[in-house]
């Protein structure tokens, strides 16, 4: 029995000690939530899509924000008792756990360049380190300048017996209201990086965030994220990523910058 979903929040946080080798629960040293977020992308994008282990940990996953869904299931341990009259004589009894059932992350910019139309792309690896991507002037599509700053919504995953519920509407809308409210959370801090590694020249070309939205997704779910707001970007092209044809959509959030 499951009673009503809850949400947590991981902002980003030191992952260096994480091995992409193992899975979630071989971990150590790495928070409860990042774990709770691994165990459902291993069970949808592992077990169920055949990614391969090592390449679902990644070197945005450090950097990211991750929310991550939880269900109260209730299970029995001990079955009522009962002798032949029908008394009671032992109360069932049963324990109640927090299970995870779904996850979405939010990567913050800057990015690598858009994947090129039918390439086969590989997302950043744990071998690339924990270090950011430079700031770079991306090939422009119909929907992205290749300037503009975007935040990119992924990784999003619901365990089986969950889908259907409304769960991955329900990270997508946290992710999104969270990014709403903190609009400045990710803006570079020129005092930290300086001009030159931020790609300007004047406080005018300083990257900031204007509510741009990215989601590289699954050809089979275009109309779920059209649903929710996004846009198919046409110019974005069609490519293989782990054996699965993905697209590029976006959509604009109302901010005040």
């Amino acid at each position: 029995m499951a009673a009503t979903p809850f949400i947590s929040l991981q902002e980003p946080t030191n992952l260096d000690a994480y091995d992409s080798k193992l899975d979630h629960s071989q971990q150590s040293g790495i928070p409860k939530t990042f774990l709770d977020a691994m165990e459902v992308r291993e069970k949808v994008f592992v077990e169920e899509q055949k990614v391969p282990l090592e390449n679902e940990f990644d070197s945005d996953d450090h950097r990211s924000c991750h929310w991550v869904v939880y269900a109260s299931i209730n299970t029995t341990t001990e079955p009522e008792k009962t002798d032949e009259e029908g008394n009671i004589l032992q109360r069932q009894k049963s324990h109640t756990i927090s299970q995870p059932i779904g996850t979405i992350r939010l990567v913050p910019f800057p990015h690598t360049p858009h994947p090129e139309p039918g390439s086969t792309w590989a997302p950043s690896s744990p071998s690339t380190g924990t270090s950011t991507p430079p700031y770079i002037i991306d090939r422009a599509t119909t929907l992205h300048d290749g300037r503009e700053p975007y935040i990119k919504l992924g990784r999003l995953a619901v365990l089986k017996e969950f889908r259907g519920s409304g769960i991955a509407k329900l990270l997508t809308n946290a992710a999104m209201t969270w990014a709403r409210e903190n609009p400045t959370y990710f803006n570079p801090s020129i005092a930290e990086m300086g001009m030159d590694k931020l790609g300007a020249s004047s406080l005018e070309e300083l990257p900031v965030w204007k509510g741009l939205v990215c989601v590289h997704a699954q050809e089979q779910v275009i109309k779920t994220w059209e649903r929710w707001g996004f846009e198919l970007d046409e110019g974005m092209g069609r490519w293989d990523e782990e054996g699965i044809m993905h697209v590029g959509m976006f959509c604009r959030l109302p901010v005040e910058v």
